[in-house]
């Protein structure tokens, strides 16, 4: 799959009706930015789930993690 965009859904679906994510949807959260991933797409989670708001805050709170964020800076990326 090099080369070709990579988007992900449903990686937090758990948060449609709880104000949390499970462990291992943060940690899918984590390892698909740092696999590289194109974008995550929320739906469900936002559109009718009950916490649209703390979904997006937690996601991004997972986004911008230092630890994920310092790793990113450490890997090259080669482009076949």
């Amino acid at each position: 799959m090099a080369g070709k965009p990579a988007v992900l859904t449903r990686v937090v679906d758990s948060m449609t009706d709880n104000l949390r994510p499970t462990r291992a949807e943060a940690t899918d959260v984590a390892n698909t930015i740092l696999d590289g991933s194109d974008a995550i797409l929320l739906g469900a989670e936002t559109l009718r789930g009950l916490y649209p708001i703390e979904t997006i805050s937690t996601f991004g709170r997972i986004c911008s993690e230092k630890g994920i964020t310092e790793n990113l800076l450490n890997f090259v990326y080669v482009h076949f």
